[in-house]
């Protein structure tokens, strides 16, 4: 049976948590306003396509459900927020991001399209406890590979959980086989930055993006750290050939 190898926490304290989530802030302030669109083009729409999946996830999950409470953490310009909102009138949902410029453009697309609805955001770290059974579904998508601390952030989702409750992780990652691996790295290497050269991307956001994905666990360690806080029946699931990913845990309980 093949060992897999733990993460481990650097600490909320340390010089890489500060120091990541300095960056993130300050990232946002250039990308945020055209992160949509760039997203679009970087990705060829591949996202909207895996956002599908964790939405087909919730609507299973409220099979029987009259209503739920939402968590969208890391929620960046409400990506996930609102294709939830769109298909299930019947869930609340509370989202925040690190980013104040982010939540700024959600804030702009909640008084476009979705006044009425009971979707709140803020400005909030994951890593800060942000709750504790308030919530019987927490999602993040593009965020969790940005957390330091991801055992942290975990375990605070965990405790955020009504008994019962689901979280969902959509996130992308380092494809492990051939010929998948070898066409992505060519992708991130060369095809990256003269999108991103083209588009007028903030400098070191294509560098991030390729680094942050070959220092994201593999599936198998992140079900590991869901799992090592608490959550049972955990799966993953490779997307479009590993580029992406999906993990799931739920919270003992009804």
């Amino acid at each position: 049976m093949e060992t897999i190898a733990p993460v481990k926490d650097p600490g909320f304290d340390s010089e890489e948590a500060k120091k990541r989530k300095k960056y993130m802030v300050d990232l946002f302030v250039v990308q945020a306003k055209n992160y949509d669109l760039h997203d679009d083009i970087y990705g060829f729409y591949a996202h909207r396509f895996w956002v599908r999946t964790m939405v087909k996830i919730v609507e299973r999950f409220m099979k029987g459900k009259k209503r739920a409470d939402m968590l969208d953490m890391g929620c960046g310009t409400g990506f996930v927020t609102y294709n939830v909102a769109r298909k299930m009138p019947n869930i609340d949902i509370d989202s925040f991001d690190l980013s104040p410029d982010m939540i700024k453009v959600a804030k702009q697309r909640y008084d476009k399209g979705f006044k009425g609805r009971k979707i709140k955001f803020w400005v909030a770290d994951a890593e800060v406890p942000f709750g504790d059974r308030k919530y019987d579904i927490v999602t993040t998508s593009f965020a969790y590979r940005n957390f330091a601390n991801k055992h942290l952030a975990t375990k605070n989702v965990f405790n955020a959980l009504k008994p019962g409750g689901i979280f969902i992780i959509q996130d992308l990652t380092k494809p492990e086989r051939h010929p998948m691996k070898g066409l992505y790295a060519f992708y991130m290497k060369f095809i990256l930055p003269i999108f991103a050269r083209i588009l007028g991307t903030e400098k070191s956001a294509a560098g991030w993006l390729k680094k942050s994905t070959d220092m994201m666990p593999t599936n198998a360690q992140i079900q590991k750290i869901l799992e090592a806080n608490g959550m049972v029946n955990c799966y993953h699931k490779s997307l479009s050939g590993g580029i992406a990913c999906i993990i799931v845990g739920f919270k003992p309980g009804a």
